[in-house]
């Protein structure tokens, strides 16, 4: 075993490692010995197929898994005792790389590393910040309320329509189509207000409503399919009409709403109303943080990167990168780049760590907050429990959590750090800050920090024999575990 390396400069450095015959074959000879015993070779008994056959078919692949494993562990081992921070994978150099099965004397790997330089954040250069807390609005807070008048409200069937019934019509042969009053026309309002049950009402349904995809619901198709060339008169017999009164602002109300006694009168019921619809907005308001806090970052922090390497590295990570596309794109990864060092300091400086019990205990309050409200947590603690083991089970689902708490770690990080001054707004003010029109009638957009991503690292596929001398050129180092990345 021999291992070399030469220094190019402050952030490159080659480094060769040499794997002889006697470094293997002790591990190819036992490996050779086990699958002898097992092989099923046609004239011979399990165990008793000679050796050379065994070799013969085997060799080869054993060979380039045990030098593969030893080369991944002695890179490690380099990076690791050299304390070098890697930028992106140690890259193989394929022309001073050599593999031959035919004469395994002598294996040579030759890897081009790049080290990232050290850097700080110095947060008083930063521009300052816009921290966005949204809130409320009356409107907002009274339609939060009226949802749950009606959700604990009293239904009943009169015999006429009024402007916010629910209303089941049939037309043609034992066809029925439903609607909400409300959801009408003008001309269809006209039409059905004060009709009464079985009454027959004719009429072009194209014209009941203004909404193509209301109108769609009730004949039971999809907007695409629509013809509204044509009038489309039919008959159609009133045979259900639905009226809900929402509940009063009484004591029967709040102990139906809040059996724990939490909300008691319309002034509680507004505090709350107004922080669980702020609590929704806060995902928006910390997105617009995060992007520019990002952005402040990227275009401020001094981050040297040894940009001849990321084009090569990106060239062969990605096989369908060409050198035209990289040009075009190459700031944009760049930039990535940059984020991910600067998001690993931050990570670093503040102790950032996410664990399968913040996961378990994020997933379980979303099901007591949306589910459960309203019952005793003591109570439901065995179904919460069993809803949070089933949904854990979903990998895609985990890393989605993790990968928001790491998010959300990295951005109070990054408020308790940066310059910032509060605005406060209700969320239309927001939206028409971000997205409204300027006096020149030119649209306002959220610039998004986020650059390209960095791409990931090429994995060798092949595992047959006759393709283990690719694999053994071409498998990179796994030198250093990624970290999520902000969104």
């Amino acid at each position: 075993m021999n291992i070399q390396n030469e220094k190019k400069g402050e952030q490159l450095q080659i480094v060769t490692i040499e794997i002889c015959k006697e470094d293997y074959t002790e591990n190819v000879e036992k490996a050779l010995k086990k699958q002898r015993r097992v092989a099923q070779v046609p004239g011979f008994r399990p165990g008793n197929a000679p050796m050379p056959l065994i070799k013969k078919a085997y060799e080869k692949s054993f060979i380039a898994d045990e030098v593969n494993r030893i080369m991944y562990d002695e890179l490690n081992k380099f990076v690791h005792e050299n304390k070098l921070d890697v930028l992106g994978e140690p890259l193989p150099i394929d022309d001073k790389t050599v593999v031959d099965f035919e004469h395994p004397e002598k294996f040579v790997f030759t890897f081009e590393i790049a080290n990232q330089k050290p850097f700080e954040i110095d947060y008083s250069k930063l521009p300052e910040i816009t921290n966005y807390e949204i809130s409320a609005s009356d409107e907002e807070i009274d339609a939060f309320i009226e949802d749950l008048r009606k959700r604990h409200g009293q239904y009943t069937a009169p015999d006429t329509i009024s402007d916010e019934d629910f209303v089941t019509v049939e037309f043609g042969e034992n066809n029925n189509g439903n609607f909400y009053a409300n959801d009408l026309s003008e001309a269809g309002k006209k039409l059905f207000i004060n009709k009464n049950k079985n009454e027959v009402i004719t009429a072009d349904v194209n014209t009941i409503f203004d909404d193509d995809n209301k109108l769609a619901t009730f004949l039971k198709t999809t907007p695409e399919m629509l013809d509204k060339s044509q009038p489309n008169n039919m008959e159609m017999t009133v045979k259900y009409i639905g009226h809900l009164t929402p509940a009063e602002l009484n004591d029967d109300f709040f102990k139906k709403a809040y059996p724990d006694g939490s909300v008691t009168t319309e002034a509680q019921l507004r505090e709350v109303a107004a922080t669980k619809i702020a609590a929704e907005y806060t995902q928006h308001s910390q997105r617009k943080f995060m992007n520019d806090a990002i952005g402040a970052l990227v275009d401020n922090v001094k981050v040297e990167l040894p940009e001849e390497f990321l084009r090569r590295y990106i060239l062969y990570a990605q096989s369908d990168m060409t050198e035209e596309k990289l040009n075009e794109e190459f700031d944009k990864y760049l930039n990535s780049f940059k984020w991910q060092l600067i998001e690993n300091k931050l990570t670093k400086d503040n102790d950032i760590k996410v664990t399968d019990e913040d996961v378990k205990q994020y997933v379980r309050k979303f099901f007591l907050d949306n589910y459960f409200a309203q019952f005793n947590p003591e109570d439901v603690a065995e179904r919460v429990d069993a809803l949070a083991a089933d949904t854990l089970k979903n990998k895609e689902t985990v890393k989605n959590i993790y990968d928001q708490l790491f998010d959300d770690a990295i951005g109070k990080a990054l408020l308790k750090n940066m310059k910032t001054t509060t605005k406060k707004m209700t969320f239309k003010e927001f939206a028409d800050e971000l997205y409204g029109i300027k006096e020149d009638g030119e649209k306002k957009e959220e610039k998004k920090a986020k650059a390209k991503k960095a791409p990931a690292k090429k994995v060798a596929k092949e595992e047959t024999p006759a393709a283990e001398e690719k694999k053994c050129k071409k498998a990179p180092a796994k030198a250093k575990k990624s970290t999520p990345k902000a969104e």
